[in-house]
């Protein structure tokens, strides 16, 4: 367990298991509906088949974190040591670490947790002797990806996974950690 301090209070960061898997799904859900309330429905395969067992693997794997405020699981994030599916053969070179489904709840919105676990996320990655963070987003999300510049990541291309969605992939430097 690790702890960091945010304006919303002092956040328990926790590998999860698949006990937690309905609190981490609970806070993609709520994010999925809040993007799709403004025209975004990027995250809509949360509620999906598909999503559950992504999500299920995920666990399994050891990739997913869920970060509480006092008793309350309010944000998750999913660290990756590669990605071909977005990311093509550069996924693999064993130099990033790839940050996906960062997600916070709308209770805590505005509060910096996000922020919070991106660079917890990016500390992670560096831990682990990686030089790089990736991460993508939806090439449309305007907002988001000026979001990740505004935090140091440099845009890389795009890409088209499963040929559905044209999203920007990002990389930001390890550096200091």
């Amino acid at each position: 367990m690790t702890t960091i301090s945010s304006a919303a209070g002092e956040l328990r960061i926790t590998r999860a298991t698949m006990a937690d898997y309905d609190a981490v799904m609970r806070i993609l859900r709520e994010a999925a509906d809040w993007l799709t309330s403004r025209g975004n429905p990027q995250w809509e395969h949360w509620y999906l088949e598909v999503g559950e067992s992504i999500l299920r693997q995920q666990i399994e794997e050891h990739e997913v974190y869920l970060a509480a405020l006092d008793t309350r699981s309010i944000t998750t994030v999913t660290v990756q040591w590669s990605d071909t599916m977005v990311w093509g053969a550069k996924g693999a070179d064993g130099l990033a670490g790839y940050i996906h489904g960062l997600a916070i709840s709308r209770s805590v919105a505005g509060l910096g947790v996000g922020e919070r676990m991106l660079e917890w996320a990016i500390g992670l990655i560096a831990a682990r002797g990686r030089r790089y963070a990736r991460l993508d987003c939806l090439a449309s999300n305007v907002a988001l990806c000026r979001y990740y510049n505004d935090r140091g990541f440099t845009v890389m291309g795009t890409a088209m996974p499963l040929r559905h969605y044209t999203c920007r992939l990002f990389e930001r430097e390890i550096k200091d950690f």
